[in-house]
């Protein structure tokens, strides 16, 4: 299931780390996200009973997934939109205080916002198992959805204790606009982009993100130094032809265009750091 769902594009990750750690045991938060149907998401707001990521292992058996794949998810961002759910997310919090624990959730919404910022979304859906996890999701500015009593009582099961209960929690596009502000407000502001870089391009820009060198970018890619060069060449003319003030004048053959050629790849990066739709999947 794991490789269907990252192989796909079905599946993100985004997590933390704790580098003070040793090799192998630095992750102290992570969390999955998919890009979900939005008869799913009427499901789970309604039917279906808690624990969405089990919920995406029972439709994976069935053969029915409901997660969007990567040109599923090219359509709905030109188009409609896209329902954000959290699947699985998980935590190691021993031996850290509770001042440690809060820098960590802290981080982990960057790493949430850094995955997810834009898309054009219209709905988020998340898990909140005990009332840590339900108030962090409310003072973020999610909604209570289901609280499951009704599925508990129906099928007679022992609701869990106030640690373990689970809790389906959410935020409408609409809703987010009604009360601006939150930390999950921002998730839906969407901005068009405005270069329109192909997939070739769009990949290579979010390795370069990462900090990889020419070399580097070649050996994640599997493409050759020579087409690195060129792919940034094409880059550099999409960007130009658009908003030519955005990069400093073209590199030659001086005897400091090595550090001209660098100081003009980092203006790019940043501004597309904050310019995130730049770099996502759209159906053109």
């Amino acid at each position: 299931m794991w490789h269907t769902l990252l192989s796909s594009g079905k599946m993100r990750f985004f997590l933390v780390e704790n580098r003070a750690r040793p090799f192998g045991s630095r992750i102290v938060s992570f969390g999955a996200t998919g890009f979900a149907t939005d008869k799913f998401c009427y499901q789970a707001r309604s039917t279906l009973p808690p624990y969405l990521g089990v919920q995406v292992a029972r439709h994976y058996l069935s053969h029915e997934l409901p997660l969007l794949n990567r040109e599923q998810i090219a359509r709905a961002n030109a188009n409609g939109g896209l329902n954000v759910m959290m699947c699985f997310a998980g935590w190691d919090y021993d031996g850290l205080s509770r001042e440690q624990i809060l820098a960590v959730r802290e981080r982990q919404s960057e790493a949430f916002h850094l995955a997810h910022s834009g898309y054009r979304v219209k709905e988020f859906l998340a898990d909140a198992t005990g009332e840590e996890d339900l108030h962090w999701m409310l003072d973020a500015g999610a909604h209570v959805r289901r609280d499951y009593s009704g599925y508990f009582q129906k099928h007679r099961v022992r609701i869990p204790k106030s640690s373990q209960r689970p809790q389906l929690v959410g935020l409408t596009k609409e809703e987010a606009f009604a009360s601006p502000g939150s930390h999950l407000s921002s998730f839906f502001v969407y901005t068009p982009p405005r270069f329109n870089f192909n997939p070739s391009e769009q990949m290579l820009l979010n390795h370069s993100l990462m900090g990889e060198t020419s070399e580097e970018l070649a050996r994640s890619l599997f493409i050759s130094t020579w087409t690195v060069k060129k792919r940034w060449h094409a880059i550099y003319q999409r960007v130009a032809d658009v908003d030519a003030e955005l990069l400093l004048p073209p590199v030659t053959n001086t005897p400091d265009a090595t550090g001209r050629g660098a100081e003009r790849r980092r203006h790019l990066l940043h501004y597309l750091r904050q310019h995130l739709e730049e770099l996502r999947p759209l159906s053109r």
